[in-house]
């Protein structure tokens, strides 16, 4: 019998039962309280260790570090590597976890000697969760790390940005910051693309072309002793820029100055007057016009005057000249004449129309915007006729030169390979276009621009000087010399654009700095080494008769 309970086995029963349930309660609360304990220590080192890695993954600066993603390749229109990837390891302490701050620094210093040890070790005494000691280490420089045995310090799989043609592209690809992230160029624009996709972006740019361009350039900039120079070389009926130099450049490898020099794009971002290269759309905008033909006649035997503004001729033939020869013997007078006869009105409608006043760019960041008059007065239209008082960035003027010469239609310049073609926009009639290329032809073979010419290429076009501009006043001893060519003239495929910064005078030149002496040959250069790559067949026995060329064209025009 159990004590207090008598005979009443229903009660013993109930208190066996209650005491079962207790200890069984008892029992989960103890499971449930440990599984607990567990949940919230998981998740707390979960939370911690994410913390730590995004410190380590997401920020920038002494405590933080890169967004580690796998950044997309950058490759040339024959899928050639112009940007990759490579993987890399970075140093980081977690300041807290070290044991001694002052120790561990004296031994970061024994493998990095270039830090400063007092700094290190005040920066490794903070208490932040994360402090970088050094990026992209090499292997020996890991596995010396690794020996120190240091507890607080980690290290983190990153990426390093490379580009292995070192300065070839330098101005195109741009580069990145130490987090890799684009901050300029093509790795700017596309930053966001390179990012998030494994796609690479396939550039316009053959690596082929642009070395021999850049090649040639340099060998240019060394004769005329000029401070820097810019070509590009462009597919007249897509826009595709087959290559862009700018010099000087650098190496987008090396974390440089970003304001330094070197890094300033001369064709997207400067703002040249194109000097009598400009004559090239007076003529256009003549023809156009069909008040004017290439046979229209203009006084030039004397200088012309506009009020107080008196316009000469470099070396000018001093007769009645016609549109052809105005073109053909780059005379401002002839040139001005045309301007004032057609009216500044019509002059700005025209080059609003061809898109001369617009801002044309491709996928880069850095872009000039065109410079012109507000008032469009007789003088404006007179010094723009003949490339003065307007100015443009090379890019500018080599998309819309080419417009000129590809019957008429202007194509967005573009740096990215298209895969199917993009229409472009019509500025000018294709009567105007075919009598054009007969004159861009014959001012190369009858004209000023001769040391243009290269066997076989059929190469029109013309040549421009302009006096440098410094606060407002145009330099004597300082120029801008240019150069626009389209080839072959029967068929223009490819367009070249070559500009020198200040070139002097060699024994070759007679003392002249003009464009014909050296942009000119410059660009022959160019279009003679590159033709052949391009696949650009010469026409040494089928060049057609170019003054017959432009007679027909131009007796199309009257008669329709």
């Amino acid at each position: 019998m159990y004590k207090g309970y008598g005979n009443n086995l229903y009660a013993l029963s109930s208190r066996a039962i209650k005491t079962a349930k207790r200890r069984v309660l008892f029992g989960i609360s103890v499971f449930l309280v440990l599984f607990f304990v567990i949940i919230i220590r998981l998740v707390h080192v979960m939370i911690f260790s994410i913390n730590d890695f995004n410190h380590a993954t997401e920020f920038s600066g002494d405590n933080t570090s890169p967004v580690v993603v796998a950044r997309a390749d950058i490759l040339d229109r024959n899928g050639v590597i112009v940007a990759t990837s490579l993987p890399t390891v970075s140093a980081y302490a977690c300041p807290h976890e070290l044991i001694d701050a002052k120790e561990a620094a004296k031994k970061l210093t024994s493998v990095f000697s270039e830090m400063d040890l007092g700094k290190l070790s005040k920066k490794l005494s903070l208490s932040k969760k994360f402090l970088w000691i050094k990026r992209n280490l090499s292997p020996q420089q890991e596995q010396a790390v690794l020996n120190l045995g240091i507890p607080g310090i980690h290290f983190l799989r990153t990426e390093r940005r490379v580009y292995p043609d070192k300065n070839l592209m330098a101005h195109i690809v741009g580069g990145t910051d130490i987090d890799n992230i684009g901050i300029s160029g093509i790795e700017k624009i596309f930053d966001g693309v390179l990012r998030e996709s494994s796609s690479p972006v396939t550039l316009s740019v053959d690596t082929k072309i642009q070395y021999a361009v850049r090649d040639e350039l340099q060998k240019g900039l060394e004769e005329f002793r000029a401070i820097g120079g810019a070509a590009i070389v462009l597919e007249i009926t897509t826009g595709e820029i087959i290559a862009m130099v700018s010099l000087p450049d650098f190496d987008p490898n090396k974390n440089a100055d970003p304001n330094a020099m070197e890094r300033f794009n001369l064709v997207t971002s400067s703002a040249i007057e194109p000097g009598s290269s400009a004559k090239i759309l007076n003529t256009a905008f003549a023809l156009e016009s069909r008040k004017i033909t290439p046979f229209t006649k203009f006084d030039a035997t004397k200088p012309l005057k506009l009020g107080k503004f008196i316009v000469h001729d470099f070396r000018g033939r001093c007769m009645f000249l016609t549109v052809e020869e105005i073109l053909k013997y780059s005379s401002n007078i002839g040139s001005a004449k045309i301007a004032t006869e057609l009216g500044p009105v019509a002059q700005r409608k025209f080059l609003k129309h061809i898109g001369l006043l617009d801002t044309v760019s491709c996928e880069l960041p850095e872009v000039q915007h065109p410079i012109y008059p507000k008032k469009w007065s007789d003088i404006s239209a007179a010094t723009i006729s003949y490339g003065h008082g307007i100015a443009i960035s090379p890019l500018h003027l080599i998309t819309i030169f080419s417009s000129i010469v590809n019957d008429g239609i202007v194509h967005t310049p573009t740096l990215v390979k298209r895969d199917l073609p993009i229409p472009g926009r019509r500025v000018i009639s294709s009567t105007t276009s075919k009598q054009m290329r007969a004159l861009m032809r014959l001012n190369v073979t009858e004209g000023t621009n001769k040391f243009a010419d290269v066997p076989g290429y059929c190469v029109g076009g013309k040549s421009g000087t302009a006096e440098k501009q410094k606060r407002g006043r145009y330099l004597k001893d300082a120029n801008y010399t240019g150069f626009y060519g389209a080839f072959p003239m029967t068929a223009p495929r490819y367009a070249v654009y070559v500009v020198l910064n200040e070139p002097k005078t060699t024994p070759k030149t007679h003392g002249y700095r003009t464009a014909g002496w050296n942009a000119a040959p410059l660009a022959a250069n160019i279009i003679g080494r590159i033709g052949p790559m391009l696949g650009v067949t010469t026409t040494n026995t089928n060049e057609p008769n170019w003054h017959y060329v432009l007679e027909q064209a131009t007796k199309t025009r009257e008669h329709s």
